[in-house]
């Protein structure tokens, strides 16, 4: 992922929505990746780490696009 400083808003709001409608989000471990995601969403760099981390290539396409369209 590369998300700069501008994105970083709206693409916690995209996450948190995702962890709010879907319990299994993302798919490996999603409660570990919760408590990660409250750890790691106060920076764009710190973001992209978790991006890499816990999104499949799938959802790292969905949420540049919800935050770029």
């Amino acid at each position: 992922m590369h998300l700069n400083e501008q994105e970083l808003e709206p693409a916690c709001r995209y996450i948190e929505r995702n962890f709010d409608y879907h319990s299994w989000w993302p798919k490996e471990a999603p409660g570990e990746a919760r408590a990660q995601f409250e750890l790691m969403k106060g920076s764009a760099l710190a973001l992209n780490q978790w991006c890499d981390r816990w999104l499949d290539e799938g959802q790292c396409r969905k949420l540049e696009k919800s935050i770029r369209d």
